[in-house]
């Protein structure tokens, strides 16, 4: 069984080379796909990986 890779916000928005908080304001927003893990929100590597690929397309318009 393979477990997908799963980030916290900080470690999200350091891979991005942003604020945490502007990694919560995306989620919030929708931009980037997230789930709560009881009280806590997590990001599938899959999900942050998706939101790169579409703003690295809208980049190339």
């Amino acid at each position: 069984m393979m477990v997908d890779k799963i980030y916290t916000i900080e470690q999200a928005a350091g891979i991005l080379f942003i604020k945490p908080r502007t990694m919560r304001e995306w989620i919030r927003r929708g931009k980037v796909r997230a789930f709560k893990l009881g009280d806590l929100v997590r990001i599938h590597e899959e999900d942050l990986q998706e939101f790169i690929n579409s703003e690295r397309r809208k980049s190339l318009k």
